[in-house]
C-alpha cells in the first residue's frame, strides 16, 4: 500500500511538472510568419499575403534627398546652358586661320579673311543677344578662341562707325575725374565745386572713383586710362565672359564677384546683351553705392520708334502689354500729380541725319524698366544725349528704393524717394518677359 501511495504521487508530480514545462515551451516558441519572437495573439493580421510592409524614412534621410534633388536640378540647367553652347560652337563659321607674320596677302585673298571675320562676328552676335548668359559663358568657357574671334569681327565693324561711344565715356571721366569735390563755402553756407563748375565730379568713396566697366570686351577703358587713374584717383575694374588679359575677370554680370555697395560708377557700353539683360541692371544695383551713377550707352536701333510725334506707344514697349483697365488706373494716378512732367514726350527726341523727321527714339520704356529697378534718370543733358546719328547715352542714379526684381526686398532699408508714379498693382502686372522686349536684339543679316 505505501508502495502504490508513493508511486501515484510521483506520477502525478511528473504530470504536473510537463504540464508546467510545455506551457514555458508554447510562450517561448515563436509562431510563423511572426516579426521576431512575439506571441502569435500579437501578430497584426496582414490584408493579402503578398502584402509587404514599407519601412518609413529617417527624417536625416528626406533632407538628404532633398539636397540630391536640388543638386540634380542645379546640373540640368548647366548641363543644358552647356548642350546650347555646344550646338551654337558646331553650327558656327569654321575659325578664321592664323596669319602668318611676314606672309602678304592680294586684295582678293584680305577681302575673302575680312568676309570670313564677318560671318564668324555675326553668328556669334546673334547667339549673345539672343540667349541667356550663362549659355554664352559656357560657349566661351567651351571655345575661349571664340572670344578673340567675336572680338575681332567688333573691331572691324567700330572701324567704319563714325564714332564710338567708348571714346565718349572715356572723355568725361577724364573731363569729371579733374573736378575736385568741394572744399569751401560760398557766404550763403553751400559749398561750392572746386574747377569746372559746369562738370559734376565723380563719385567717390575715400578719395577714390571706383569704376566698374561691366562687359568690357578687351578692357580698352581700363588700358586707355591705366596712366591716369592715380592723377585722377580712380580704381577700374573690368568684367566679361571670358578673361583675355589680367585686366579682365572672368564673370557672368549677372553674377558679379563684387560685395553690395563696392562700386561708385557702373558702365554698360554697348553691353546689355542677352535676354537676361535686365538681371544685368539689378546686378549693376546691388554693387553700386548709394548715389551711385548707372552709365549706358546703346544703339538706336534698338528702342522703339513713333511716328508723327502724337504720342504713340511703341509696339514692342511695356505699356502696350498693359491691360485697359490698369492703363486707366495709370492714367487717374498721373492726373492727381500737378507736377509730373509727361517723360514720354520729355524724351522723345528727333533723330538727326539719315532718319526722317517724324520718326523719333523712344527710350521711355527702358527708362520706366529701370526706374523699377532703382535708378533714376538724371536731369538735364548729362542725363540723355540723343544727339548722335547711330547711339544713345544715358546716365542713371542709384536713388529709388527698387519696386520689381532682386532689389525689391533687399533695399527695403534704404528711403523711398519722391511720389510714386504708378499704382503698386499695375507695377506688378507688367511681366519681367515684357520688359525685356523694351530692347530689341542688334542682329545682322547672315550671309
Amino acid at each position: 500500500g505505501k508502495v502504490a501511495k508513493k508511486a501515484s504521487g510521483s506520477v502525478k508530480k511528473a504530470l504536473k511538472r510537463a504540464k508546467h514545462g510545455d506551457r514555458q515551451d508554447q510562450q517561448a516558441r515563436p509562431v510563423k510568419g511572426a516579426t521576431g519572437d512575439r506571441p502569435a495573439a500579437a501578430q497584426p493580421v496582414s490584408k493579402t499575403d503578398d502584402e509587404v510592409p514599407v519601412a518609413k524614412a529617417p527624417k536625416k534621410d528626406k533632407k538628404k534627398h532633398k539636397h540630391e534633388v536640388a543638386r540634380h536640378i542645379s546640373q540640368d540647367v548647366n548641363t543644358g546652358s552647356e548642350k546650347a553652347a555646344s550646338q551654337v560652337a558646331q553650327t558656327a563659321p569654321p575659325p578664321v586661320p592664323p596669319f602668318p607674320a611676314q606672309a602678304k596677302l592680294t586684295p582678293m585673298q584680305a577681302a575673302m579673311r575680312q568676309k570670313l571675320v564677318s560671318a564668324r562676328f555675326r553668328h556669334l552676335n546673334q547667339t549673345l543677344y539672343t540667349a541667356p548668359s550663362a549659355t554664352a559663358l559656357s560657349l566661351f568657357a567651351q571655345n575661349p578662341e571664340m572670344f578673340e574671334d567675336y572680338h575681332a569681327g567688333f573691331r572691324q565693324q567700330v572701324s567704319v562707325w563714325p564714332e564710338n561711344p567708348l571714346d565718349s565715356l572715356i572723355e568725361v571721366i577724364r573731363n569729371r575725374g579733374k573736378v575736385k569735390l568741394p572744399k569751401h563755402n560760398d557766404r550763403k553756407g553751400k559749398s561750392k565745386p572746386s574747377g569746372n563748375e559746369s562738370l559734376q565730379p565723380l563719385p567717390r568713396t575715400q578719395g577714390i572713383c571706383v569704376i566698374a566697366d561691366l562687359g568690357c570686351g578687351d578692357a580698352r577703358l581700363a588700358q586707355t586710362l591705366r596712366p591716369e587713374t592715380s592723377k585722377l584717383n580712380l580704381k577700374i575694374q573690368s568684367f566679361d565672359l571670358h578673361s583675355p588679359s589680367p585686366l579682365v575677370t572672368k564673370a557672368d554680370v549677372s553674377n558679379l564677384p563684387l560685395p553690395d555697395g563696392a562700386v561708385d560708377v557702373a558702365i554698360f557700353c554697348l553691353a546689355l546683351m542677352g535676354t537676361n539683360w535686365i538681371s544685368f541692371i539689378e546686378e549693376a544695383y546691388r554693387i553700386l553705392h548709394w548715389k551711385g551713377e548707372l552709365w549706358i550707352a546703346e544703339i538706336k536701333s534698338r528702342f522703339g520708334r513713333v511716328g508723327g510725334g502724337k504720342g504713340k506707344v511703341v509696339e514692342h514697349s511695356v505699356g502696350s502689354k498693359r491691360k485697359a483697365a490698369a492703363v486707366k488706373k495709370v492714367k487717374d494716378a498721373k492726373e492727381k500729380e500737378d507736377e509730373q512732367i509727361d517723360e514720354h514726350t520729355a524724351l522723345r527726341t528727333e533723330v538727326d541725319g539719315v532718319e526722317a523727321k517724324r520718326d523719333e527714339t523712344d527710350v521711355a520704356a527702358f527708362v520706366d524698366v529701370l526706374r523699377r529697378r532703382g535708378f533714376v534718370l538724371k536731369e538735364g543733358k548729362g542725363g540723355l544725349d540723343l544727339g548722335n546719328k547711330m547711339f544713345v547715352k544715358m546716365e542713371f542714379v542709384k536713388a529709388a528704393t527698387p519696386s520689381k526684381g532682386k532689389g525689391a526686398v533687399a533695399s527695403t532699408t534704404q528711403p523711398q524717394q519722391g511720389k510714386k508714379r504708378f499704382v503698386e498693382a499695375v507695377e506688378d502686372e507688367v511681366a519681367t518677359e515684357d520688359e525685356a522686349k523694351v530692347l530689341k536684339p542688334c542682329l545682322y543679316k547672315i550671309r
